[in-house]
């Protein structure tokens, strides 16, 4: 994590140094406070590739540090030379708007409540003024730091997901328990934003049920009756499980993750 934030600080202050060198005033670039929300308005019901109609009663999820990225405005020329020196272009796997470079975070440990009755607050964002494309969060185990108590299922683990699926005249109750490896990157989640200095928005984080773009779901590859073996209509998906194999791989992909400005 020590060399994230190394990297990040320096990558911030490589812009502070590109706008010195492009504005003979020197003056260093505008930057804005941004509050951050929890957003679960796209856990819906959803349709998986298996014919499960999935519901889901509870979402929660254990994340750190916010990065917000931006393209292009700093790899031309000179400037370009001098940021490339100081942090090179940070790459995602092929996906949307994937990629950039990081001149904005919001840092800290997390547990994001995706059906909460009340909206959560993650804290205020620091961006510098630009163009953005995409943001990044990191997966990690959830400690008793986080305000959990010692009876709390997601304690030790990344994420807990409850809900039932039906298909025909089966109904499937499930409780998935999820583990990521600490540190694995969630890179290149949509975030289209013009930030300007007087800029004032909320921004909203959301976890997608369904792929805006593709219409896959995040319960593809499950089929919930295999899954309740003892046909008692209660599933346990948990780490050393196919199941969670599949979840847990479909859980960090950026497809399902997405930041929008509001008002």
């Amino acid at each position: 994590m020590w060399k994230r934030t190394i990297i990040i600080t320096i990558a911030l202050l490589a812009a502070a140094l590109i706008a010195g060198v492009c504005d003979p005033g020197g003056d260093e670039p505008a930057s804005v406070s941004l509050p951050v929300v929890i957003d679960g308005d796209e856990i819906a019901t959803c349709i998986n590739d298996e014919g499960w109609t999935v519901e889901v009663s509870v979402f929660r999820l254990a994340v750190r540090d916010l990065e917000f990225t931006i393209e292009g405005e700093i790899h031309a020329g000179l400037s370009g030379r001098i940021s490339e020196l100081l942090i090179p272009t940070a790459r995602a796997h092929p996906g949307h708007l994937a990629g950039g470079d990081v001149i904005g975070e919001l840092t800290g440990d997390f547990v994001l409540d995706l059906r909460a009755d009340i909206e959560q607050s993650l804290g205020r964002a620091d961006l510098l003024v630009g163009e953005y494309h995409g943001f990044n969060l990191y997966f990690r185990a959830a400690q008793e730091s986080d305000g959990l108590d010692a009876n709390d299922p997601l304690l030790g683990h990344t994420a807990v997901i409850e809900g039932k699926a039906m298909r025909g005249a089966d109904t499937v109750n499930f409780t998935a328990v999820l583990d990521v490896e600490d540190g694995t990157g969630m890179v290149g989640g949509p975030f289209d934003f013009d930030v300007i200095e007087n800029t004032s928005s909320t921004l909203a984080l959301r976890i997608h049920t369904i792929d805006p773009y593709e219409n896959d779901t995040l319960f593809d590859g499950l089929d919930f009756l295999a899954i309740d073996d003892d046909h008692d209509g209660v599933a346990l998906i948990e780490p050393g499980d196919e199941a969670h194999n599949v979840l847990a791989k479909t859980i960090v992909r950026h497809d399902h993750y997405s930041v929008i400005p509001r008002p």
